[in-house]
């Protein structure tokens, strides 16, 4: 494999789980959490204090600053610093060797660092098995799991907008589209794989067939 694999995905639809599939596959690192805390240490960033700006403060078009009150002057350029140090832990992951990154923007960053990668968007039209998925894997009460799924999937959208401008979900952004409900993981796993080994020949750039280019604005 010589391109990285990103994996955006609505809450719920597996995404995670399919881009474990992916690694265990083809043995390439899978990047998910993992990127928050090797990005704390590169900058001198407590891993807890980086967590608190994850996908969950967006309110709106920008960061709710009041969950930061108190701090200095500088500690307020955080969820910048944040990004940027994300953003480095991803390029220089995708620069020694090809992988599997979760969310992130991280399709946003390999291109402009000039990285390959297929970029791929799962999602899922079983609200029953998102809202199991919410129940299981976050601990939501059930009669909450809708309710819940809908805000991080806008909390997602708002991140996403504020960091790159652009539209979560927009499947002109993508390569791949998946709906992980009628696929199920294993073959969204397998597709992904057949999608990124048949790139690998295809040269990237501007109008190449299946490269996305960075839309200027969300239109």
């Amino acid at each position: 494999m010589n391109r990285s694999i990103v994996i955006n995905r609505e809450f719920g639809s597996g995404g995670r789980e399919i881009g474990r599939l992916i690694s265990e596959r083809t043995g390439m690192e899978l990047y998910d959490t993992r990127v928050l805390q090797e990005a704390a240490s590169k900058r001198g960033l407590a891993a807890d204090l980086l967590a608190t700006f994850d996908e969950r403060v967006v309110t709106g078009t920008y960061f709710d600053m009041s969950v930061i009150a108190g701090f200095d002057a500088e500690t307020y350029s955080l969820p910048y610093r944040m990004y940027g140090a994300i953003a480095e832990v991803i390029t220089e992951a995708a620069r020694v060797a090809p992988a599997v990154f979760i969310g992130r923007c991280a399709d946003s960053v390999l291109r402009s660092a000039k990285q390959p990668c297929l970029s791929t968007f799962v999602y899922s039209t079983d609200t029953a098995a998102k809202v199991a998925r919410a129940v299981e894997v976050d601990g939501v009460p059930a009669k909450d799991a809708e309710r819940y799924i809908a805000k991080m999937d806008k909390i997602r959208s708002r991140y996403q907008q504020f960091f790159t401008n652009t539209r979560f979900g927009d499947p002109r952004r993508y390569d791949l589209c998946l709906n992980s409900a009628r696929l199920g993981y294993e073959m969204c796993a397998e597709l992904i794989v057949t999608a990124a080994q048949e790139r690998q020949a295809r040269p990237d750039g501007p109008g190449a067939a299946g490269s996305p280019t960075e839309p200027t604005s969300a239109e």
